[in-house]
């Protein structure tokens, strides 16, 4: 499941900051960048579209055995890992469903992670 703020409240986010930042602040070279990083991610985000949301939701049912929507198997999971009885295949689902968010969100760490294995 994305993180929030969705894509489009991201790209909103920025063009704010951008069309309210003052260009002689102290915090301008980070403000510009925090910028960037927020349209990279959005770029990255349309590019995969929804199959990292449904790649979650079909891991999901596998794990689970259950039909529902990816939110509220979810929880069922959390409320599973919580109670010490987290089915077998959790670590590995919870694994891929990070390393989706990571590939949007921040793919030169995940590219570091990988060439530490």
């Amino acid at each position: 499941m994305r993180k929030h703020p969705s894509g489009k409240a991201l790209i909103e986010i920025a063009e704010a900051t951008e069309s309210t930042a003052d260009p002689n602040a102290p915090n301008a070279n980070y403000v510009a960048a925090m910028i960037r990083n927020a349209r990279a991610i959005v770029d990255r985000q349309a590019d995969v579209g929804d199959d990292a949301d449904r790649a979650e939701a079909a891991g999901l049912h596998a794990l689970l055995d259950q039909a529902g929507a990816a939110e509220d198997l979810n929880r069922e999971l959390v409320r599973l890992i919580r109670d010490g009885t987290a089915p077998v295949g959790t670590h590995a689902h919870l694994v891929a469903v990070n390393r989706a968010e990571l590939a949007e969100s921040n793919p030169r760490y995940l590219a570091r992670l990988d060439d530490e294995d």
